[in-house]
């Protein structure tokens, strides 16, 4: 199963991590360490955390041409502070591309929220078949809290097996 997280935070500079989460994106997802945020000096108002996920769901032969496969795909959107509780946003969105290197075209999907902590979409990728067999998936993900906006893209590349 693959599986890639990437993460945006605001704080003094924009900073992204990259680790693996924990499969219960419902729950929580697994801190990448690190400063989650929070004012110096004197304070202030706790960072917040956007988790950008890609998950491999298996293979399906349907709608797929004769001898090959399609990748479903689970990509989400998930803002979280620094204990990693999920927070609210005021809006949170994430849009992804299932790319066949070899072949023409893509699949994508997208979904939005507001007053939501966490959105999602699953979808499959093109049929893939022979030995080009690889479908690699870029999502960015957003999310607006207060008057700041988060933003980070996760990706991976996944083979498809014969």
């Amino acid at each position: 199963m693959a599986l890639i997280l990437g993460m945006a935070t605001i704080w003094p500079a924009q900073a992204q991590e990259i680790c693996l989460p924990e499969l219960n994106p419902q729950d929580s997802a697994q801190s990448c360490g690190g400063d989650p945020g929070g004012g110096g000096g004197g304070g202030g108002t706790p960072g917040y955390v956007l988790q950008g996920v890609i998950q491999n769901e298996g293979y399906t032969t349907e709608g797929a041409v004769p001898g090959g496969k399609r990748l479903k795909i689970r990509a989400y959107s998930r803002l979280a502070d620094a204990s990693n509780d999920r927070v609210d946003a005021h809006y949170i969105n994430v849009r992804c591309n299932a790319y066949d290197p070899y072949g023409p075209g893509y699949t994508s999907d997208y979904d939005e929220e507001n007053n939501g902590a966490l959105v999602d979409v699953k979808f499959a990728s093109n049929s893939v078949q022979g030995e080009f067999r690889t479908v690699r998936v870029v999502c960015t993900h957003h999310a607006r809290f207060g008057f700041l906006t988060y933003d980070t893209t996760s990706s991976a590349e996944i083979v498809v097996p014969h």
